[in-house]
């Protein structure tokens, strides 16, 4: 059975598979913030404390601030990391394809093309049904 803490674990390994190429640039940032765009609890926000766990036990970052702003499949957050954090190298924000059909069907002015994908962690399966 694939459960949360599998989930977790499965992401933090990733996340460690990708930490070691910036830990060899010799980037190391005093403070990372972290933003999920769903509350708290939920699957972003899980693997958003995993890439810190791995971070911090990597040596790449001193301290992590989290935000958690939630609502209609992250397009309530979108604008407000958009506005406040776009281009700062010491912010990051964790996002999953729902976002991408809320986007959509909500027709946000500000959308996935006003961010730039740093690295993908995770996979998602979609079924179409009848």
């Amino acid at each position: 059975m694939f459960d949360r803490r599998h989930l977790l674990a499965a992401t933090a390994g990733l996340a460690a598979g990708l930490l070691p190429g910036l830990a060899g640039a010799e980037q190391r940032f005093q403070s990372i913030y972290m933003f999920i765009p769903a509350g708290p609890g939920g699957g972003w926000d899980g693997l958003g404390r995993a890439i810190e766990q791995v971070a911090r036990q990597a040596g790449l970052v001193g301290s992590f601030q989290f935000e958690n702003v939630g609502g209609a499949g992250g397009t309530v957050g979108l604008p407000r990391f958009v506005a406040q954090r776009r281009g700062r190298p010491d912010s990051l924000m964790v996002a999953g394809s729902i976002m991408v059909g809320a986007t959509l069907t909500n027709k946000t002015p500000v959308g996935l093309k006003d961010v730039t994908p740093v690295a993908r962690m995770t996979e998602e399966a979609g079924v179409i049904v009848v």
